[in-house]
């Protein structure tokens, strides 16, 4: 009989960190999805006034969010979907916060989009997915099992698609574009039989657009006729019956577009990846694509746009922004324009039904309804417990001294160990401190034991125990990583330094062990990722650093071992190259491979 054991956790006066990756609202406009990089989700409740509160928080993955969106008909079972860089997925209830389905698959999505066609399915519908694979994923949206793929005659990655439902024609079809800059679209109604038998199904049409790195693209539904492509340096609107070219406009120097949604018949919104939106009302040119200019060759540009009214976001543009737009057609009718900033800060801009620019024609600013934060919600709590290591990081004047920047349980040990801004590392009891503050409510300070470790001269940016997920470390092993590039082996028990490894290079970011099945002479191996893109494998049993491989010139995205040949792969954010390193024999970089070949071997 499978025994559940529920589980509570505990924050202190400050908010966990929930560095937002993926934003959405729920189709009742009644509760925000976020995720974050740090894996988890968080529900927030919005009210009907536009006022955000947080619900819960969803542990579920172990890697950061890529993509969320709805995973069913939302007033039937208000299911989302969410998946992650190391191929998670997971179905979660946001009225319930239960985890209804979960896998793991070798795919790395960045969109998924639910498709139900009520009369022609059966079922609970599909998840269409696109990401670092080529052409699009069909996944059932009830098992998450991989059903079909809809394939190309030159398949490649999608960069964004759009489900196209036309009134008018009774056909659904899929619209996307490649990296190569490349529209294909499928028809997806009249093929449900041919992927139900898992039968070929190519595209029925294929335009190499004038543009790269698309963003978004979208189908205009009041119309029927425009087809909004919005790429990182220009949005464009084609003609979607025979994809000519009706107008362009570029972004301003300095930004980049993300994406953009069609707000009304000819009225466009388009955002920026440093939290800015455009706008834009569609005008007749009073030019027909019919009439070919003086140098014989059709004309394209048969729309213009005006600029109505721009959104900004006052501060924090430093930090990334991943934005999106919801249309609701249902009480209470609000057009909302939302974003997720890294900082963990949901912004929302309630834009009018009719958008309209100032009396002197110069385009009108649309004001901030509303912001939050996880920290805003901690703050408005006024009776705040304290937390179980409250008594270690005291507080002078209201600010915290020791910021808790890394931690690790032990749950063998019941130690709990915590890495602080300052430089310097707790170990205290877990559960034994829990049970004597939230249980019998005695106050920590001075009654239970910890230790102070002390030997970074900045903030402690990660930590290791490597004897939790194996055997073959040393029990008394614990290693932390600053950003003083320094990794510090330390005896857990004593509390001494055992080794310190100085790397030279930019703050460490990762540690990871070495696998079970490499080879026995390399068991007390850890592999070192540091922000400066370099990788050094430190032998903690010698006390050397074996290879610090330092010519990576984009950041560290993922790393794997090759037992067989005794090889790290290092994966780089970078779409053409990676680069293979011999670990313990040549310790030099031997060869360059293509990163599609890479993922296939890291999945």
């Amino acid at each position: 009989m499978r025994v559940s054991i529920p589980a509570v956790a505990v924050w202190g006066r400050i908010a966990p960190s929930h560095s937002i990756t993926a934003i959405m609202i729920t189709d009742d406009q009644q509760t925000i999805v976020t995720g974050s990089q740090e894996g988890q989700i968080c529900l927030w409740d919005l009210s009907s006034e536009l006022k955000i509160s947080s619900k819960e928080i969803l542990f579920g993955h172990t890697a950061s969010v890529t993509c969320l969106a709805k995973a069913r008909e939302f007033e039937k079972q208000p299911y989302v979907v969410s998946a992650t860089e190391n191929g998670e997925m997971c179905v979660w209830n946001v009225t319930s916060g239960l985890c209804i389905e979960k896998t793991k698959l070798p795919y790395r999505h960045t969109a998924i989009y639910y498709y139900h066609c009520s009369f022609r399915m059966t079922g609970e519908g599909w998840l269409l997915c696109f990401g670092e694979y080529q052409d699009v994923l069909i996944i059932d949206a009830k098992t998450l099992s991989v059903l079909h793929t809809l394939s190309s005659q030159s398949s490649d990655w999608i960069n964004c698609m759009c489900i196209v439902r036309s009134a008018r024609i009774q056909e659904d079809s899929l619209v996307a574009v490649s990296v190569t800059g490349v529209l294909k679209a499928w028809d997806l109604s009249s093929s449900l039989t041919s992927i139900q038998e898992r039968q070929n199904v190519c595209e029925k049409e294929s335009k190499s657009l004038d543009c790269m790195n698309c963003r978004a693209i979208r189908f205009c539904t009041y119309t029927e006729r425009l087809l909004l492509v919005v790429s990182s340096i220009c949005w464009q609107v084609y003609d979607y019956c025979d994809f000519s070219l009706l107008c362009t406009e570029f972004c301003k120097s300095g930004q980049c577009f993300a994406g953009g949604e069609v707000l009304a018949a000819y009225r466009l919104i388009i955002w920026t990846e440093d939290g800015y939106s455009y706008i834009y009302q569609l005008l007749n040119s009073g030019l027909s694509k019919s009439t070919y200019p003086a140098d014989g060759k059709m004309l394209k540009e048969t729309v213009y746009p005006h600029l109505l009214c721009f959104t900004d976001v006052k501060e924090n543009k430093s930090f990334p922004f991943v934005m999106g737009f919801m249309n609701e057609r249902k009480e209470p009718f609000y057009k909302i324009l939302f974003s997720g900033e890294a900082s963990g800060r949901i912004t929302l801009w309630h834009v009018p039904d009719v958008p309209a620019s100032t009396f002197d024609g110069s385009p009108k600013e649309i004001p901030i309804s509303t912001t939050w934060t996880l920290q805003d919600s901690f703050n408005k709590a006024h009776s705040m417990s304290e937390g179980i290591i409250d008594h270690l990081c005291e507080f002078k004047d209201g600010i915290e001294n020791a910021v808790v920047t890394s931690s690790v349980y032990i749950p063998r040990l019941d130690k709990l160990v915590c890495g602080c801004e300052n430089g310097e590392i707790f170990i205290t009891l877990g559960l034994e401190t829990a049970r004597a503050r939230f249980l019998e409510n005695v106050s920590l300070k001075g009654n239970l034991p910890h230790k102070v470790l002390n030997g970074h001269s900045s903030r402690v940016t990660c930590l290791l125990y490597p004897h939790g997920n194996s055997v073959r470390f040393d029990p008394s092993w614990l290693l932390s990583g600053g950003q003083d590039s320094t990794v510090i082996c330390w005896d857990i028990f004593t509390g001494k330094i055992l080794h310190r490894f100085s790397l030279q290079s930019g703050p460490v970011t990762e540690l990871l062990r070495s696998p079970d099945n490499c080879k026995v002479s390399y068991h007390s191996v850890v592999c070192c990722v540091c922000s400066d893109h370099s990788v050094a494998v430190l032998h903690l049993q010698k006390k050397v650093c074996l290879l610090h491989a330092r010519k990576h010139l984009f950041p560290v995205k993922k790393i794997k071992y090759d037992p067989t040949e005794n090889l790290l792969i290092v994966g780089c954010y970078l779409l053409t190259l990676s680069f293979v390193c011999d670990v313990y024999e040549h310790l030099r970089l031997i060869r360059e491979v293509k990163i599609s070949i890479l993922f296939k071997v890291c999945h």
